[in-house]
């Protein structure tokens, strides 16, 4: 079932009820408003579109670099995340706002799963789910993981411990 429903499939839905409602529109001698109503639609899902689609969140796109940061004296909140994942897209904003918060005294690295870093980092270790965030002390050991939500406090718990 993974092999028909991916994240492709939002996007070839909407595209195919567009055609479709478009090819009944065009049958059916419409009037002005029903174009109107069609662009309207279009404009919306293009809207959608916009919003949804996936966002490059900064990522570093060597697995050896990712690696070298964990353990180099500051501590690392590994995100393992797709653009794609809603879970990932709705937990973006907490991340942010401990980046911008924590700044200097936390690396948050995000591994996109779909890129080849993703592939290379996934069996070293071992997820699997997004969002998956795995937080490394100073020293490169790892403390504590967590798939789905992230607390912001545990977070900023255990930089500061």
């Amino acid at each position: 079932m993974d092999e028909i429903f991916n994240h492709y499939s939002f996007l070839w839905i909407a595209l195919g009820l567009t055609i479709v409602t478009g090819l009944v529109l065009l049958t059916n001698k419409p009037k002005f408003r029903d174009y109107l109503a069609f662009g309207v639609i279009v404009a919306g899902l293009f809207v959608s579109w916009l919003v949804l689609h996936p966002h490059q969140t900064p990522v570093i796109g060597d697995a050896k670099a990712v690696q070298a940061m964990i353990g180099g004296g500051v501590p690392v909140l590994l995100e393992f995340q797709s653009p794609y994942c809603i879970d990932c897209t709705a937990e973006r904003p907490i991340v942010d706002a401990l980046e911008n918060e924590l700044g200097p005294k936390l690396h948050i690295i995000r591994i996109n799963i779909q890129d080849q870093v993703g592939h290379e980092l996934a069996p070293v270790y071992d997820f699997e789910y997004t969002p998956t965030y795995i937080f490394f002390d100073a020293q490169g050991n790892e403390l504590w993981r967590t798939i789905g939500e992230i607390d912001p406090q545990k977070v900023r718990d255990s930089v500061n411990q």
